[in-house]
């Protein structure tokens, strides 16, 4: 995992925030993970990826749970040879994330070591005992057995949407699944981001009446979106790490396009969108009027107009009425739409002036509404 570094999985050291890992040859490496709890993961996507691309960050895992009755947990995982070095990259990472989103919580102490092993059993103290079984792999914590499989996920199919990632989830819920998904996000030798995905299927006993997670999955899909892994006891520090668990890495865009059908907002039916955006208004307790079905008047000092496509007159009016006096935000839902918007450059860049796409709206800070040089920093 680190090169030349070899670790005693179930020895660490917990402190505040972090688990450190000594190794326990000659090669002086250390190795620190962290745990950051979020409701909506997507506003901090872009700053973890740019901490990668500068080598603050050896990689990132988000966990989500199936069924999505918790948090998400995003693990962040970070080495070197000094721990004041990683202390130091640490405190660089959590000060820009809390600044970015005051809601995600770095966990601490006792809580971050409940659910860095939890994927595993928080029963283990010094060390578990493993077995392979055909297709799984069997952990025997004190009086409990876990039973794993592992099942790769093509996430070529999960860009751009072809495949939901929301939908996928939901399929997986139907089916009465219950365990983790996986995305190990890091950069490659090109300095590009990339991704390996897989579903970490947990049970509690094996019967003859188990699906077949992959034919299901598939069959849905129409495509190999599933493939199992045959595990073995040397993935256990995978596992706990919640690092790649093959070489299957697939390249993805900086902003991350496979986890964005996890927002929250329905962006294919503008009447619903407009109910969720009042709600969340109402929830982070803004300020508004609404002039118009899809116009409000934010905060005594923004006007946001909500489009399903680019409607040039209404926004040609909205502009010429209003820009000297308000700041304007425009959010077009569907995508086309508005990168149709932007090339046409009937719209001139001003400042004054945000002109948003679902993906920016999906990372907005609805606080940020507050803050009177919002457009600046958006």
């Amino acid at each position: 995992m680190v090169k030349k570094g070899k670790f005693k999985l179930f020895s660490f050291l917990l402190e505040n925030y972090l688990i450190y890992y000594k190794s326990i040859n000659k090669s002086n490496k250390l190795i620190a993970f962290s745990i950051i709890e979020c409701d909506n993961f997507l506003r901090i996507i872009k700053p973890l990826n740019e901490f990668l691309l500068n080598k603050y960050l050896f990689y990132y895992s988000i966990q989500l749970n199936i069924p999505q009755k918790r948090k998400t947990l995003i693990i962040i995982s970070l080495v070197g040879e000094k721990r004041s070095n990683i202390d130091k990259f640490f405190n660089l990472i959590k000060e820009q994330i809390d600044n970015i989103d005051k809601s995600v919580s770095f966990l601490k102490n006792r809580k971050l070591k409940r659910h860095f092993l939890n994927v595993l059993s928080n029963d283990i103290n010094e060390g578990a005992n493993s077995m392979n079984q055909p297709n799984s792999l069997v952990l025997k914590c004190g009086n409990n057995l876990k039973f794993i499989q592992i099942h790769q996920i093509d996430c070529d199919n999960l860009k751009n949407q072809t495949i939901p990632l929301q939908s996928l989830l939901k399929a997986l819920k139907n089916l009465n699944q219950k365990g983790y998904m996986i995305f190990n996000v890091r950069t490659n030798n090109r300095e590009e981001i990339e991704t390996n995905a897989y579903f970490l299927d947990i049970k509690y006993d094996l019967d003859s009446n188990v699906i077949n997670i992959d034919k299901e999955i598939n069959q849905l899909y129409d495509c190999e979106l599933f493939k199992k892994s045959s595990p073995n006891i040397s993935n256990l520090y995978r596992i706990l790490w919640r690092v790649n668990i093959s070489d299957n890495f697939y390249a993805i865009n900086n902003d991350s396009d496979i986890f964005f059908s996890l927002s929250h907002f329905n962006f294919q039916d503008i009447s619903k969108f407009n109910t969720q955006f009042v709600r969340s208004l109402q929830l982070n307790k803004i300020d508004y009027y609404r002039l118009k079905p899809n116009l409000f008047f934010i905060e005594e000092k923004i006007l946001f107009l909500i489009l399903e496509d680019n409607n040039l007159k209404e926004i040609k009016k909205l502009l010429e009425n209003f820009f000297s006096q308000y700041f304007i935000f425009i959010l077009i839902l569907n995508q086309k739409e508005h990168r149709k918007l932007i090339e046409s450059n009937e719209v001139g860049l001003l400042d004054n002036l945000k002109i948003l796409n679902f993906k920016d709206f999906a990372m907005l800070d609805f606080l940020e509404l507050h803050k009177e040089n919002l457009l600046k920093n958006t």
